[in-house]
């Protein structure tokens, strides 16, 4: 589930790839923090306790859940749940997380008026296999391959219950590239918020928040500037809120960037209406698939959405 980081927590030293903790000046807690490589990319955890060890221990159960949660819904392990489904068009007996992860991306797709879809799958491995076969190229795939993989998509095509996911079209595929980080971040986030932390910050792609920062302020996150990824281009305050952001910068297909991860699903094209896109959202489940199918929508249709879903902001790069 590779993406590149778009996001850089403010005010946080501490890096490595071990746990260690930092004493606190303003705090009687202390920071416990982590660092290191997790779901495609690196992340990190800082939470504020009065126990390290049992802090420590909380941390190493949660790495063992995104572990064994990345065993479900990733692409890039031929034995993951998802895979299995990809591979027959069929899961009977899913696991049970299945079930409100589709739940959310079903809320998804209809709050964005279906610019949220994982059935986009069929569409970026013909851009892939393109660009494999001519990674000189910055000319993509012809209408008719677009037209083709077109036809493997809907997610009005995908049924499930709790005892089957099934396809109805033959040939499709899901990803859940754009929503997998987001739901395992809020299940993290849940373990810790039911192991009793009330403040932490969870950073697995998407940005979680629990509660405030321990100096009684909201956690500062920066968001990076599309154009120049080593400036920030603003700084988000999140409170028990959650933040993720997609650009069409993080994983071209093309030299000329032109061509990239980010395909509308409605016309199979890579045409989006913005750099970059965050969201700020109650859950980062919301807030990953949101910043995935907001990509592609208007300035009207942001603001609707907004004005809508007062919980929800957008902050766009043009």
């Amino acid at each position: 589930m590779q993406r590149r980081r778009f996001i850089k927590i403010l005010a946080t030293s501490a890096a490595g790839l071990s746990l260690g903790s930092i004493a606190s000046a303003h705090t009687a807690l202390e920071a416990v923090r982590w660092s290191g490589y997790t779901l495609g990319a690196e992340g990190s955890f800082t939470l504020y306790t009065k126990d390290r060890a049992s802090a420590q221990k909380a941390l190493q159960h949660c790495f063992a859940e995104i572990r064994r949660l990345e065993s479900l819904f990733s692409l890039y392990d031929p034995g993951s749940e998802l895979n299995r489904l990809n591979r027959n068009g069929q899961l009977d007996a899913p696991s049970p997380e299945w079930q409100p992860l589709l739940a959310a991306a079903n809320q998804a797709h209809t709050l964005s008026n279906g610019l949220f879809d994982p059935t986009v799958q069929p569409l970026w491995q013909a851009y892939a296999k393109h660009f494999k076969q001519s990674p000189d190229t910055n000319e993509g795939p012809s209408h008719k391959v677009i037209c083709t993989a077109l036809a493997r998509t809907g997610w009005q095509h995908v049924h499930h219950d709790a005892q089957t996911i099934r396809f109805d079209q033959p040939e499709m595929q899901l990803t859940l590239n754009g929503i997998a980080q987001g739901f395992i971040t809020d299940h993290i986030s849940n373990i810790l918020k039911d192991a009793g932390y009330q403040h932490v910050l969870i950073e697995l792609g998407e940005t979680r928040a629990i509660g405030t920062h321990p100096e009684q302020r909201p956690w500062s996150i920066g968001i990076k500037d599309a154009q120049h990824p080593d400036k920030l281009h603003d700084v988000a305050e999140l409170d028990n809120q959650a933040l993720a952001t997609s650009g069409s910068y993080g994983s071209p297909f093309s030299e000329d960037g032109h061509y990239h991860h980010l395909i509308q699903p409605q016309t199979g094209l890579p045409a989006t209406h913005w750099k970059s896109l965050s969201v700020i959202a109650p859950t980062a489940t919301q807030a990953d698939a949101l910043s995935t199918g907001l990509s592609f929508a208007s300035a009207k249709q942001i603001d609707d959405i907004e004005q809508a879903h007062t919980k929800l902001r957008v902050l766009k790069q043009g």
